[in-house]
């Protein structure tokens, strides 16, 4: 099979500024800091580590609630430390069963779900799904 060097192979398609008024050294608070999520639920995976953590502080600052599903309940208690409308639930991503009891629990809350952010990712952690 050829390889080919995807650096060099020019895109087909025009790109073109969406005039946003951000740019590479906008932050996430600058991107946030009209918007008003006050009565907003959302949900964010991965929400205790790396970019999660970061996307759960900036919706907290702008009044969601921010379910955060953890393998870890501990780790993710201690990286939300002072964080405001936050909650943590327990749930592991590479157990169907534990996923299925988040949503049910979710679902039987009766609150709407405004945002879904799926921010957790995959790494060699040594956890292999059980059989």
């Amino acid at each position: 099979m050829e390889s080919k060097n995807i650096s060099a192979t020019k895109s087909s398609t025009a790109q073109n500024p969406i005039q946003s008024g951000f740019n590479a050294a906008s932050t996430a608070q600058d991107v946030i800091k009209e918007i008003d999520l006050s009565g907003k639920t959302a949900i964010v995976t991965g929400g205790y580590s790396g970019i999660g953590l970061e996307t759960v502080r900036i919706l907290s600052t702008a009044g969601a609630i921010a379910i955060v599903p953890a393998r870890d309940y501990d780790r993710a208690a201690q990286a939300l430390t002072g964080i405001n409308n936050v909650e943590i639930e327990e749930m592991e991503l590479m157990e169907p069963d534990s996923i299925d009891a988040f949503a049910v629990k979710f679902l039987a809350s009766g609150r709407p779900l405004h945002i879904l952010i799926n921010s957790a990712g995959i790494m060699a952690t040594g956890h292999a799904p059980k059989s």
